[in-house]
């Protein structure tokens, strides 16, 4: 007995896309969430010089992680000082509390992105 499935073929290619896209969409959905936390890490930052807001930064993807840091090398070195507080001084945290607050942003965010990228609508 022989028989043949008509466009299987065509099925592979739209799965091989689709894993393409799955990966590309992991990416940019990441990146909408770091974006979604950094906003709002901004905003909640304190602002005293404006340098602490300036060097608020997104990492790059390594692996499935990306990281919104404070750039501690420059003129921003103090950001964990405000957050974790030290001997001398009570913290100010503004980052934990951003992520607390944004947390369904970022969520909606990432989803809105993948269903962009696997064209689902929104």
């Amino acid at each position: 007995m022989e028989f043949t499935i008509e466009g299987l073929d065509d099925l592979v290619r739209q799965l091989e896309k689709a894993g393409q896209d799955v990966e590309k969409g992991k990416e940019e959905a990441l990146v909408a969430g770091a974006e979604v936390m950094q906003k709002e890490t901004k905003n909640s930052a304190p602002r005293r010089t404006g340098n602490l807001i300036l060097n608020i930064e997104i990492s790059p993807i390594d692996g499935e992680e990306i990281f919104v840091f404070v750039d501690n090398q420059g003129k921003a070195y103090y950001g964990h000082m405000l957050e974790n507080g030290t001997s001398k001084m009570a913290a100010r945290p503004f980052m934990g509390p951003a992520f607390n607050r944004s947390r369904l942003k970022i969520s909606q965010a990432m989803a809105n992105k993948m269903r962009q990228r696997l064209g689902w609508g929104l």
